[in-house]
């Protein structure tokens, strides 16, 4: 059930990345988001309050950085046609997560992205990828949804941007498949699981452990992975938030500066383009990525 060596598929967060899903952010902006606007993300609310300028420029510098470390890594890089109406379509990990049968479509809860299933399901229907579920019980976005290793899952929610119900039915489709899967709660101030936890290897995992559950950590350490403890301060600035990359290397950002050393005291080497106008609207190079094709493990 994990992925093959040609066709698009995804078995595991940490197989080697051979082929990711972008978005160029021609429409990025923080300025559509209202400071006081209650279901716009807690970073990206707190950056405006403290009157963080957004800078275009460095938008694009740290993108064309991010795609750069993609590239020479050896990974193809995809992109979807971008649509003026969806200013946060560039994080592409939300709408869609690829699976080892094809992609799970999921419903996003803000109404603002709600949109974005247009042009992802476009995306795939170019590339021939087969829808393997659509989401229909209520909001579930990828960012929430980890493949820890093969035939283990991971989906949190908060009862906001994934809901239990969906979360469940999501849930039930991957024990038909003959998946474990472990539904893990925690609080909308978070965003989502991957502010909190991200895979790195077959053993390591970032985790913030001021706040992740004694018995998730648990739990995850009985499926042989271990943590790479973050701060709380650190997940809020996005720290926490990496995208493996296979053979011990991942993708993380240039702030991360003391998680980042920690990763490579593991062994892990770190491409850490500077992404601050990502981080600061609340999200990461794991929410700016879909993993579209993994070797399998």
């Amino acid at each position: 059930m994990s992925s093959g060596s040609n066709a698009f598929a995804v078995g595991s967060e940490y197989g080697v990345l051979r082929d990711v899903y972008l978005c160029p952010p021609d429409n990025f902006q923080w300025s559509d988001i209202a400071k006081e606007d209650t279901t716009a993300n807690a970073v990206v609310r707190a950056t405006l309050r403290d009157g963080v300028p957004f800078d275009r420029t460095s938008a694009e510098a740290g993108y064309r950085e991010f795609v750069d470390a993609y590239e020479g890594a050896g990974v193809n890089c995809h992109f979807v046609e971008t649509d003026p109406a969806l200013s946060y379509q560039i994080y592409t990990r939300d709408p869609s997560v690829m699976t080892p049968w094809g992609v799970f479509l999921c419903q996003m809860y803000r109404q603002q992205r709600r949109g974005e299933i247009a042009p992802t399901y476009r995306f795939y229907e170019k590339l021939g990828i087969p829808v393997w579920n659509w989401a229909t019980a209520g909001p579930i976005e990828g960012g929430d949804i980890h493949l820890i290793k093969p035939g283990v899952a991971i989906v949190g929610y908060t009862g906001q941007r994934t809901t239990e119900v969906a979360a469940k039915q999501l849930q039930a489709w991957l024990e038909k498949e003959g998946w474990e899967c472990r539904l893990q709660r925690f609080a909308e101030h978070f965003l989502h699981l991957d502010l909190l936890y991200a895979t790195v290897n077959e053993r390591l995992a970032l985790m913030c452990l001021d706040v992740l559950p004694e018995d998730f950590v648990a739990w995850v350490k009985g499926h042989g992975i271990e943590p790479v403890p973050v701060t709380y301060k650190e997940a809020m600035q996005l720290y926490c938030n990496c995208m493996s990359l296979g053979n011990d290397r991942v993708i993380s950002s240039k702030g991360a500066k003391r998680v980042n050393e920690a990763l490579r005291a593991e062994g892990i080497t770190v491409l850490d383009p500077d992404l601050s106008m990502f981080t600061r609207a609340g999200g990461g190079p794991r929410c700016l990525s879909m993993a579209l094709r993994r070797d399998a493990v």
